[in-house]
């Protein structure tokens, strides 16, 4: 495949316009109140089975609520990059304000932190925000979540607590909030949260932030890491020697199973973290975990839920465009280098997204003549259908038909990095 001028046109759907009607249309009906003040809800995904709007998630409880503004800031940056894949009738203005309008309920969660979901929270909204216009507030609010990170950051563990509690697993009751002196719970998740603190060192050229990133990085690859590659989910230290006593999942199929959303954080949070660091240590278990992952793909090219779950098992689109932009970062990395290895990977990646394009992709949506807004076939909101939420054994059958706003976010990101390397930028 050609580096310059076949990337694009190989997946040439996330280039349509109706994508950005699609997101943009989403964004103005779900503003009830486009006069008032500004969405307390954000679309998170849609009901297994139908209908195929947005459920949309209460920003005060959820930790998804950073990807719905990050499309609409990934959509203004395309309008910067390739004009013609942006709907005519909106303009790079027009998605900034939306951009900000859905990101303003939320900002007060910047410290204290609920959990350890920040980089989610507020490096794909108010961080593109500074990277595209240099917004004072939006500096600001990066450094105080990444902040907030750092206080739940325990020295003797070594690592970042990522939940309080984990009551919704069957023993439950052994993570309560109560009993956190007896639990320190970190899951592979963590690893997306870690570009913010060291965006928050070169921000205020404090190490500090980068000093914590690193040592959780370290901490998982000794706990989450296991030795052929694959990943556990939940690790559980013990406070005082920061050793992990616990290791297991709570949203793939079995502990020792592969829950291949978790595989894909591993591969993308480990690829960030070589890209600030350059160390070498973080590029191979980047480059081992994509391998893995790659290698346990069925035929259909789709990662399916849990790779060692019980077949038929449905698809995880999510894992799918997450795996795609971290393989990005693999070309990153090793294209000084290692140029066959890195278009391999590049290519690779584009060839996942094609997969998932083929059988994940909904029905385009339109606009009409007098402005309304029509969602195409079966009304999918979302980009791609069949992502997985969480799963277990009781309820896996009926979640093959979700739309997931992360899964989303992710394809246009990784269709936006596509046009960066096209255009060598």
């Amino acid at each position: 495949m050609s580096q310059t001028n076949d990337l694009t046109s190989a997946v040439k759907e996330l280039y349509d316009p109706a994508l950005s009607v699609k997101v943009v249309e989403v964004a103005k009906k779900y503003d009830t109140t486009p006069d008032g003040p500004p969405p307390s809800r954000t679309p998170e995904y849609t009901v297994p089975g139908g209908p195929n709007n947005y459920h949309c998630s209460k920003n005060a409880t959820a930790w998804t609520q950073g990807f719905f503004p990050g499309i609409l800031w990934l959509l203004a940056e395309r309008a910067d990059l390739d004009r013609s894949s942006i709907d005519s009738h909106y303009t790079e203005e027009e998605l900034i304000r939306l951009a900000r309008r859905w990101q303003a309920d939320f900002k007060y969660q910047a410290r204290p932190s609920p959990n350890h979901d920040q980089g989610f929270r507020f490096q794909l909204s108010y961080g593109r925000d500074y990277a595209m216009t240099g917004d004072a507030e939006a500096k600001q609010i990066l450094i105080d979540a990444a902040e907030s990170l750092v206080d739940r950051y325990s020295p003797t563990a070594g690592c970042i607590r990522s939940w309080d509690s984990m009551t919704f697993v069957a023993d439950g009751a052994n993570y309560t909030v109560e009993k956190q002196d007896q639990h320190y719970l970190v899951i592979i998740d963590n690893m997306m949260n870690l570009d913010l603190l060291y965006e928050a060192t070169k921000l205020t050229g404090d190490e500090r932030y980068a000093k914590v990133a690193t040592h959780q990085a370290e901490k998982s690859l000794i706990s989450h890491v296991r030795k052929d590659y694959t990943t556990y989910h939940v690790a559980n230290f013990d406070q005082k020697t920061g050793l992990p006593i616990e290791l297991r999942t709570a949203q793939g199929y079995a502990n020792d199973s592969v829950w291949s959303r978790g595989q894909a954080w591993a591969i993308y949070g480990y690829g960030q973290c070589a890209l600030r660091t350059g160390r070498q240590d973080f590029i191979d278990t980047a480059r081992k975990l994509t391998d893995v992952f790659l290698s346990l793909l069925g035929p259909t090219g789709v990662p399916e839920w849990d790779f060692k779950a019980p077949k038929p098992c449905p698809y995880d689109a999510s894992a799918a465009t997450i795996t795609a932009v971290g393989m990005i970062w693999l070309y990153k990395l090793l294209l000084p280098t290692d140029k066959a290895a890195a278009e391999g990977y590049l290519n690779r990646a584009v060839k996942l997204v094609q997969d998932t394009i083929r059988e994940c992709l909904t029905p385009p949506a339109s606009l009409k003549e007098n402005g309304e807004v029509d969602f195409g076939k079966d009304g999918w909101e979302t980009i791609l259908q069949h992502s997985t939420i969480v799963g277990n054994p009781a309820s896996i059958r009926r979640l093959m038909d979700h739309g997931l706003v992360y899964a989303d976010y992710y394809l246009v990101e990784f269709s936006n990095e596509l046009l960066k390397i096209q255009q060598g930028k």
